[in-house]
């Protein structure tokens, strides 16, 4: 039996940035092939569109045979997906999707693939092989969540790509997350439970390859305070670096930053959204207390952890001039390094119902569901309007004259320099951008 396992190419790529120049190892293929049972002597082919230099469909193909074609896809990458699916269904081949599209909009998908994989994985997948090898496959297989799965380990070796950081390592420890923001696709995928993997799974797995420098993909690394804990126990005595995801709130929690100091922690993507506290609330998000926003970052890099933010505009109380105070605002803070995005409302989120109730979605083209590009309409300014002042906004913030004051007040120079540069050549890229014409 011959699989091909697809990550679908999606929007992100368009602005041809240090994203497709680097990219962190994706683990999501070889996450599938681990769960090939090795009785049915397949022949895997990976391609992860993203990087590779033939895509799923190219000439290198054209000539091939391939019983079943596996794709995930997020929703930007679902008409890719789909074209995919089309050309592979034409030679004979079956059709298969999985990911945060077929989880949002498994009704549509199924117009497309022969079969519908909607949240995790880990176990269906193998469920859906077994009925597949016995001629009996099923048009959808649920949502199954649970810690009753031993994961295998992965073959890294399949990761060969020369446009893949070659020093770091990535891993997932726990899929879950405790919070329900209303804009967060997370929940729905993973039915707001946790999956875990075992401590020793994880410990085996960094062992194993034996690289310095790890990147928890966690959505929450803090989900479950035990459990990270216990984790961050193990990783003392491996003695690595790495870096992972949590909320503001961790700078409240002293216990937890000095273990993550002693563990080589050496850096947070941290999502404080906005320096609104009303948007906040407004997205289920109140844990987020803005007020409290210096202090915590001050208290997180105390220990030698670099803050780096995610803030999304075009929230409900969003104006032009409230957009433009954002570069002053992380400086006064002192976030390390921040990174924007246009807050999207991705089907299947209560974000995403309240404003086709409201008939504020400018289109349901998914391929321009990207975070970067505004597809409703904002409350205070038009459409077209809070698109330029996105572009604007990060151009504005990595100046090198911003550049340079960030990088002085740091503690870690060399990662923040390193970083900035890399962002500020993303920002310079939206400057060949104009307005968005939806295609009809």
């Amino acid at each position: 039996m011959r699989i091909m396992l697809v990550l679908a190419k999606d929007n992100i790529y368009k602005y041809n940035s240090i994203h497709k120049r680097k990219y962190y190892p994706q683990i999501t293929l070889i996450t599938l092939e681990s769960l090939i049972d090795r009785k049915y002597n397949a022949d895997v082919v990976i391609v992860d569109e993203g990087v590779e230099k033939w895509d799923a469909t190219s000439k290198k193909y054209e000539n091939e045979k391939f019983d079943l074609i596996c794709i995930s896809s997020v929703i930007s990458g679902s008409k890719r997906a789909k074209e995919i699916a089309k050309f592979w269904k034409s030679k004979g081949a079956y059709t298969l999707i999985g990911g945060h599209y077929a989880t949002a909009l498994k009704e549509e998908a199924l117009q497309y693939f022969d079969t519908v994989i909607t949240g995790a994985a880990e176990i269906s997948f193998p469920m859906f092989l077994e009925d597949f090898t016995n001629g009996t496959p099923k048009r959808e297989y649920f949502n199954l969540v649970g810690n009753d799965y031993e994961p295998k380990p992965l073959n890294r070796k399949l990761l060969k790509n020369k446009k893949y950081f070659k020093n770091y390592g990535t891993i997932v420890a726990n899929n879950g997350c405790p919070n329900k923001c209303s804009y967060c696709s997370i929940t729905k995928m993973y039915s707001g439970k946790n999956q875990i993997k075992s401590i020793e799974y994880v410990i085996n797995e960094i062992k194993t390859n034996k690289l310095k420098k790890w990147i928890f993909l966690d959505p929450n690394f803090l989900g479950n305070r035990n459990y990270a804990i216990q984790l961050m126990e193990e990783l003392k005595k491996l003695k690595i670096k790495w870096t992972a995801s949590a909320t503001i709130n961790i700078g409240n929690d002293k216990k937890i930053l000095q273990l993550m100091k002693e563990s080589g922690c050496i850096g947070l993507v941290i999502g404080l959204e906005s320096f609104v506290q009303e948007n906040l609330d407004g997205v289920n998000k109140k844990f987020n207390n803005v007020a409290e926003y210096k202090k915590l970052v001050k208290t997180i890099q105390s220990y030698g952890i670099s803050v780096l933010s995610t803030l999304m505009i075009g929230m409900e109380t969003d104006t032009v001039e409230s957009i433009r105070q954002i570069p002053d605002i992380i400086e006064e803070i002192g976030v390390d390094v921040p990174r924007y995005n246009i807050i999207t409302p991705y089907p299947g989120t209560p974000f995403f119902n309240q404003l086709k109730e409201e008939g504020r979605l400018l289109t349901e083209d998914w391929y321009y569901y990207d975070t970067e590009t505004v597809v409703f309409k904002p409350k205070n300014m038009s459409y077209d309007t809070l698109q330029k002042e996105f572009y604007k906004l990060w151009l504005d913030t990595f100046t090198f004259k911003r550049i340079i004051r960030r990088v002085k007040t740091s503690r870690n120079k060399g990662l923040k320099f390193i970083l900035e540069v890399f962002s500020r050549q993303h920002a310079r890229k939206f400057r060949k951008y104009g307005k968005i014409k939806f295609e009809k």
